[in-house]
């Protein structure tokens, strides 16, 4: 399992323990909700540490972020910018796929043009 998909998983994990806890809280018993929340608040916390380590950013800054947004962190933490560094055989490979593509795009011929009938 990628860290991608771990982060998706905790950030579903917190998603479920957010709907289950804000009902709880209201109309339920609060201990109960209080504590899916906390955990719900945890899980968010660990999305975006390993989102912002998938990201390029210091792992460091999903904390806060989980902390202050909770499930949406992650949306928050998918907006930001990539700052990943590529390595050059990656850079490489993506531009001939995009010479490929491009090949296999060109013109193919001309095209003919019907005779305008008045």
């Amino acid at each position: 399992m990628s860290r991608l998909q771990t982060a998706q998983f905790f950030m579903g994990i917190s998603f479920i323990l957010s709907a289950i806890g804000f009902p709880t809280v209201l109309f339920g018993a609060i201990a109960v909700g209080v504590f899916c929340l906390v955990l719900a608040y945890g899980c968010a916390c660990t999305g975006c540490y390993l989102l912002a380590e998938v990201k390029g950013y210091p792992p460091l800054i999903g904390i806060p972020i989980g902390l202050i947004f909770g499930v949406f962190g992650g949306i928050v933490m998918m907006i930001l910018p990539d700052e990943t560094e590529q390595s050059t055989y990656e850079i490489d490979r993506r531009l001939a796929r995009e010479g490929i593509k491009n090949a296999r795009k060109r013109d193919k011929g001309y095209e003919v043009l019907d005779d305008d009938e008045d």
